[in-house]
């Protein structure tokens, strides 16, 4: 994943996908430009089109309301 702005405290859940799912990192803060790459073990995506109605990433830049 590469930020465009600040992300604080990056997360995935890909457990939202599916249950046995697990993440190699958690809580990773970006800066804008900067990656980090991410490693999922156990799941199996049997519906790709699933990834744009659960919030598989999140971040705490998530809950500021402007």
């Amino acid at each position: 994943m590469t930020a465009g702005t600040l992300l604080r405290d990056l997360a995935l859940f890909p457990d939202r996908l599916d249950p046995v799912a697990e993440v190699d990192d958690m809580l990773v803060t970006l800066l804008p430009g900067e990656s980090a790459v991410f490693h999922v073990t156990g799941a199996v995506l049997e519906d790709p089109g699933a990834l744009g109605t659960r919030p598989v990433p999140r971040c705490v830049n998530d809950t500021v309301e402007g």
